[in-house]
């Protein structure tokens, strides 16, 4: 497996597993293919992302999110939108590749923590505090990066 950020030719593979994961969460994305590459690619870019496939090319999952101030910290914290992997694949270590990568760029580019909203009945939430995250109420989790 090779964890790597996604360019503007992952376009499609993303989007794919973007609807998977709005239907995972009984919903559809509304966000046409287009408007998902130009946001992604064209500057200024609205997000990062990071895709997870193995040696020969093939996607396993996605990591996808942005920068963004906190007035609380005073800082710049990574707001980690959505973290999908294939559910075939789940289990093989390809959510944590994925959020160390998440967690490498947060820390190079200065971010003093990493947040994401998960269901408290999601068992991704479990995956989350397995790594270290911790509750911050209100569905909210946070990895601290900085000590604050």
């Amino acid at each position: 497996m090779v964890v790597r950020r996604a360019g503007r030719g992952d376009a499609g593979a993303l989007f794919a597993m973007l609807q998977d994961l709005a239907r995972f969460h009984g919903r559809e994305a509304t966000i046409g293919r287009d408007a998902f590459e130009r946001d992604g690619w064209d500057a200024p870019a609205r997000f990062d992302t990071w895709i997870a496939e193995t040696a020969d090319g093939v996607p396993l999952g996605f990591a996808q999110g942005f920068g963004k101030y906190s007035s609380w910290s005073g800082g710049e914290v990574f707001f980690l939108a959505n973290l999908w992997v294939d559910p075939r694949r789940r289990a093989a270590g390809i959510g944590a590749a994925l959020m160390a990568a998440v967690e490498a760029h947060a820390r190079a580019t200065g971010r003093s923590r990493i947040e994401l909203t998960v269901a408290r009945d999601n068992p991704a939430a479990a995956f989350y505090r397995r790594l270290g995250l911790t509750d911050r109420g209100d569905d909210r989790m946070a990895l601290d990066l900085d000590g604050r």
